[in-house]
């Protein structure tokens, strides 16, 4: 049951990572829009740079969890590589509980905040009139995942940990 749960999660946290990536292309174009209009036109967008802020709210929190996943996080290795595998994975793991506790809470603070944009309909105070629940849901998507990579990365390492103790390969 953990190996399907796994892969659901590394399927959606592989399909948000490369909508990011795509996210950023698209924040490029439109930036360089507005460049080309605002200097060679004189005619700025009023829409350009609220849009921009969505998607890089959009491609930074919904890609977190990919980077995760593939260990592209930030994390300190210059004390890290000097110990032992399975040392190594017992820290990994303990950061990774952690990781879970402060991912849960951000996620649970997100899905507050979007109950609440949802239940008044709140838009943004912009031309665009956006309805806030569209860039808001990223936060709580976003560490919702963030909160599941980082309980599986606790649980395989642990195993790894109790596997290298019994005898066996730590990975």
């Amino acid at each position: 049951m953990f190996v399907r749960f796994r892969q659901a999660v590394e399927r959606c946290n592989k399909f948000l990572g490369y909508l990011s990536g795509l996210g950023i292309l698209v924040m490029g174009v439109i930036l360089f829009y507005e460049v080309v209009c605002r200097y060679f036109f004189n005619a700025p967008t009023i829409w350009v740079q609220e849009v921009a802020i969505y998607l890089y709210m959009w491609t930074m929190l919904a890609g977190s969890s990919y980077a995760l996943q593939n260990g592209k996080h930030v994390r300190i290795d210059l004390i890290l590589e000097r110990l032992s595998k399975k040392t190594q994975h017992f820290f990994e793991a303990v950061t990774s509980i952690i990781g879970v506790g402060f991912s849960a809470v951000v996620a649970w603070q997100g899905y507050l905040m979007l109950e609440t944009t949802l239940k008044y309909s709140k838009v943004s105070a912009t031309p665009l009139r956006v309805p806030l629940w569209i860039p808001q849901s990223a936060l709580f998507l976003g560490f919702g995942l963030l909160t599941l990579q980082f309980l599986i990365i606790a649980v395989v390492r642990f195993q790894d940990v109790f596997s290298a103790s019994e005898g066996g390969i730590a990975k």
